[in-house]
């Protein structure tokens, strides 16, 4: 696995630096009216961000060999689902607070895998700085951003607090690299480009263009990496499960129900989350409950 992180690591510095050139000759991504550019995010979140979360289909496939036990877990899994949807649209303010915190945790434990005895607090301060880059460089824009998904105004204080605290964990990270002796030298030098390419495009990309990279192509990537994707079944269960999301969101949330592409694309990330997060624990009480070890 650690050979795949290495060339993912290394077409990620790549990509990322190919973009900076990019940003340069373009005016693409300097778009700053948020409503110009969602039905673009909405297509690569929808699809390649959403695929990662997917992949949960081949792990609840691969715990069970019942069919019926298969179907009861694929309905517990798609319950959770849409109780996430119904908590967001419930109450936008609870759920985007529970996205920003499930993601600090959820970003750290699953971008770093692959580095066995790193400390918590490292994986905390990876998976800060991942949630808020873009509040250091564009805290107005992430305001409105967040304003639009709770649907009231907050108050400013909060963002100053927020680029205070991620300033603050993002610091706190490269010192926990510097200062690391469980992480090898090469570890080191790949964690920061990464760091620092992530960086650099959150000081220039509009937060919503810098999410979508960081988290198809960082976060996404590396958790599949983590799953392991080794067959065409593999690939086909991405399919197929990804498309009905994608789907759902388009025809149900956007073209029947008449919600905005913003509040669809964080409300599914949610729900998926809560599902993506905490389904190992889930699958073993399912496991000791219906009383099947694959």
């Amino acid at each position: 696995m650690l050979n795949k992180i290495r060339v993912h690591q290394a077409i990620y510095v790549i990509s990322g630096l190919f973009l900076m050139f990019f940003n340069h000759q373009n005016a693409f991504f300097k778009i700053s009216d948020i409503n110009s550019s969602l039905a673009i995010i909405f297509v690569i979140i929808m699809s390649l961000g959403v695929s990662h979360g997917a992949s949960d289909s081949i792990v609840i496939w691969n715990a069970y060999s019942n069919i019926k036990t298969r179907a009861i877990a694929f309905l517990v899994y798609i319950s959770i689902v849409f109780l996430g949807l119904f908590v967001w649209f419930q109450s936008p303010a609870h759920g985007l607070v529970s996205l920003i915190l499930m993601s600090i945790i959820h970003f750290g434990e699953s971008d770093l895998t692959y580095l066995k005895k790193v400390s918590q607090m490292m994986k905390v301060s990876w998976g800060f700085a991942m949630t808020l880059l873009p509040v250091i460089f564009f805290e107005n824009d992430v305001k409105n951003i967040f304003d639009i998904l709770v649907n009231f105004e907050i108050n400013p204080n909060v963002f100053f607090a927020l680029k205070i605290l991620t300033l603050f964990f993002s610091f706190s990270f490269l010192f926990l690299i510097y200062t690391s002796n469980v992480i090898t030298k090469k570890d080191k030098i790949f964690l920061f480009l990464e760091f620092l390419i992530t960086l650099i495009l959150a000081s220039f990309l509009q937060p919503l263009f810098w999410f979508a990279f960081y988290f198809c192509f960082l976060h996404g990537i590396r958790a599949l990496i983590n799953i392991g994707i080794n067959s065409l079944r593999d690939l086909l269960f991405l399919i197929i499960f990804t498309l009905p999301v994608t789907l759902f969101a388009y025809f149900i949330l956007f073209e029947n129900l008449q919600i905005e592409y913003l509040n669809i694309i964080f409300s599914i990330l949610m729900a998926l989350t809560i599902s993506h997060m905490f389904w190992p624990a889930i699958n073993r009480f399912l496991s000791n409950l219906l009383g099947e070890h694959k």
